[in-house]
């Protein structure tokens, strides 16, 4: 895509790895562990595992469960107990938030299957 195809008059080329490489930055939370996708069973016990971009000027985080507040942590790196999660499709989010509990930047998300 060119700006030229927008109408602008700028023949300059955008890369599709430039808007990925944007895309990638705003993610400031990284879920370790368990991986998108995964299947837990409801008997065993899980962490979810997670980092801050030290960058994040983040007082605390908080984990989201079907979006719903499960859990907050004052660590910027750290894990939340999952062992009370129900059988079923769960969204997972953990949120990184000032002292006043407003968003700083993106949360992330994983969906789980628990069994």
């Amino acid at each position: 895509m060119t700006f030229r195809a927008l109408g602008l008059g700028i023949g300059v080329l955008l890369s599709p790895l430039c808007i990925l490489a944007a895309a990638a930055e705003d993610n400031l939370v990284t879920i370790l562990a368990p991986a998108d996708g995964a299947t837990l069973e409801a008997k065993h016990k899980y962490s979810l595992e997670y980092e801050v971009k030290p960058v994040v000027k983040a007082d605390h985080v908080h984990l989201y469960v079907d979006g719903d507040e499960a859990a907050m942590s004052h660590t910027l790196k750290g894990k939340f107990d999952l062992r009370s999660l129900k059988p079923g499709e769960r969204k997972l989010c953990v949120r990184p938030v000032s002292k006043g509990h407003a968003p700083v930047g993106a949360e992330s998300c994983i969906a789980v299957t628990v069994q």
